[in-house]
């Protein structure tokens, strides 16, 4: 079975996410970081296209620009929610920044956390590439994902969920990468 995602999004073109960065005050590191997320979730998406999967390409690589804009406010966990009030007017792009933490979090760590009690796990094939692929940068650089696991483990604990949602997540996309086509 082919996961859908949903196509067809209006909204944000590459300079336009880019410019948007700079009126929110993006720093030089963290363009950098964005600018290596949208790049590794596009090598990703197209990977994972290429074995017959519905993807948008365009709005993985503005989404990925996109995701960290609430650092621009904040450096904490708040940042997704951040992100989602800039990004108000861009309900899909919203979506990204409030569900790429991790592998996302759920409802119960989202009230312990202090955050509106709600499930922030991504949902779409696209939401689940860009959160995969941040994961496996630590700023502009890529890294293994047994170095994001144990990253993840030394701060939250090894039997934190958010330890095991973000290894399946990581099984579920290099699976669909490596999917042979129908």
């Amino acid at each position: 079975m082919r996961l859908k995602s949903r196509n067809s999004r209006r909204g944000l073109s590459r300079p336009e996410a880019l410019n948007l960065l700079e009126k929110e005050g993006c720093s030089p590191r963290l363009k950098k970081h964005v600018l290596a997320v949208s790049a590794y979730a596009v090598e990703i998406a197209n990977k994972i296209k290429s074995n017959g999967y519905d993807l948008d390409i365009d709005f993985i690589e503005t989404a990925a620009l996109l995701h960290d804009i609430g650092r621009c406010k904040t450096h904490g966990v708040m940042h997704g929610i951040e992100g989602c009030k800039i990004l108000s007017p861009y309900p899909d792009y919203a979506r990204v920044c409030e569900c790429h933490i991790g592998a996302g979090i759920d409802k119960t760590e989202a009230a312990a956390l202090g955050l509106p009690e709600k499930d922030y796990i991504p949902q779409t094939l696209e939401e689940k590439i860009i959160a995969h692929a941040d994961n496996l940068l630590d700023g502009d650089k890529r890294v293994s994902i047994e170095e994001t696991i144990k990253h993840f483990e030394e701060k939250l604990g090894k039997d934190h969920p958010a330890v095991k949602r973000i290894q399946d997540l990581n099984d579920y996309v290099v699976g669909l990468m490596k999917d042979a086509k129908d």
